[in-house]
């Protein structure tokens, strides 16, 4: 039995959407949470690096999830059999001692953490499904206990067994290609085609391959760190550079305009500006004025949704038709996240909106709505241009 204490905890409310969360310790930099995520989806249910720790939650969302954030001198009791989900990993927090808990375009909340470098688990439980929970509060819980690093193995993890279905197939991962490794770097490399086959490629030529596929990672041009703070920000970029360009010359003044406009936008594409309870937040965005409840919380907000919802379709409670739209698949199109509740993904642009920062909140405003619009982002994008007078960009 473990001898260890626990010297604290706190209690904090994470919106989670996408299926995912992550927990950093303010040492690494966002991109590398994409990385993660591919690696927690190819070796389920996390995965980290030290610096961050990607989570998958089995369901899709949950805008409500109590989450528990406990301190420990020493490896806690072991309690697995109460708990649905578990796994472990290494962090390090920061002299800033704090953790960050973040979910993509909802937010993140800060737990006080002492500095230091931690074994970190995460467990979870209150599963309804894997994907969809038929609600935007589905009541699943979390909890993440941390205690210091004493070189010893994360355990092993620990998913949940859904009756009649299982746990999900991990996501194929590319292997690399493997060769001999040497002291001094090779002119020419053989490259495998994922069709099958290879070629022989010189060195120079597969870096200037890469720069490219940097270059068109970013929408055609050189990267643009600063766009990397912000929820979808590469992405945005990639779909339309020209627009991000234009955004970044504004004042603030003018990025709070856009950013209340795309909020407004998205609220009417998804049926949402007309609402009673609705319709005075809108009015206070414009105003400048702080937002009415139920928008001084973001959980009442999707409460309010949630009661809406359950009067507008009784019947569709648990299997959500009638708020689901359709998707189509381009060669690249960051905003088409698959069937959603329009109304969901509209709802969190107005606090984007309302953020103190105007620039980040024109671009997490710009993104939200985007996803919003789905297969007819394009014409979002062509609205804002004509709205604000924004030169049209490369077809």
């Amino acid at each position: 039995m473990s001898s260890a204490s626990q010297i604290s905890e706190q209690a904090v409310v994470l919106a989670v959407d996408y299926g995912q969360f992550s927990i950093s310790g303010g040492l690494g930099d966002y991109e590398d949470n994409l990385e993660l995520l591919e690696q927690a989806q190819a070796a389920q249910p996390s995965a980290g690096n030290g610096n961050a720790l990607v989570v998958l939650s089995p369901h899709q969302n949950n805008f409500e999830m109590p989450t528990s954030v406990q301190v420990w001198n020493g490896r806690p009791p072991a309690d697995r059999d109460e708990w649905q989900q578990v796994s472990e990993g290494r962090l390090r927090v920061s002299e800033a001692g704090q953790i960050m808990i973040a979910s993509p375009t909802t937010g993140e909340v800060f737990c006080e953490v002492p500095e230091g470098d931690y074994l970190i688990e995460v467990s979870g439980r209150g599963f309804v499904n894997y994907g969809w929970p038929g609600s935007t509060t589905p009541g699943d819980v979390w909890r993440i206990r941390m205690w210091p690093n004493d070189g010893t193995e994360p355990e092993p993890a620990q998913m949940w067994v859904m009756p009649g279905f299982g746990v999900p197939e991990n996501s194929p991962r590319p292997e690399p290609a493997a060769g001999p490794v040497e002291s001094d770097e090779p002119k020419w490399i053989t490259v495998f085609e994922p069709g099958g086959g290879s070629r022989m490629v010189r060195t120079s030529e597969l870096r200037a391959e890469a720069a490219e596929a940097q270059r068109q990672a970013w929408g055609g041009g050189d990267p643009i760190p600063e766009m990397l703070e912000y929820n979808g920000g590469q992405s945005l970029t990639k779909y339309d550079r020209a627009l991000v360009l234009a955004l970044l010359e504004m004042d603030g003044g003018r990025l709070r305009e856009i950013a209340r406009w795309c909020a407004s936008k998205a609220y009417e594409f998804a049926g949402l500006a007309d609402r009673t309870w609705v319709a005075p937040a809108l009015a206070a965005l414009h105003a400048g004025e702080p937002l009415p409840p139920p928008f001084d919380d973001i959980a009442s907000a999707f409460a309010h949704l949630e009661a809406d919802r359950r009067k507008e379709a009784p019947a569709s409670e648990g299997s959500g038709q009638g708020v689901f739209v359709t998707y189509s698949s381009g060669e690249f199109d960051p905003f088409d996240h698959g069937p959603i509740s329009r109304p969901s993904y509209a709802l969190p642009t107005i606090f984007a909106a309302a953020g103190p920062d105007p620039r980040r909140a024109a671009f997490d405003a710009l993104s939200s709505a985007s996803v919003t619009f789905q297969r007819d982002a394009r014409e979002l994008h062509a609205q804002l241009r004509e709205t604000f007078g924004i030169a049209p960009g490369p077809a």
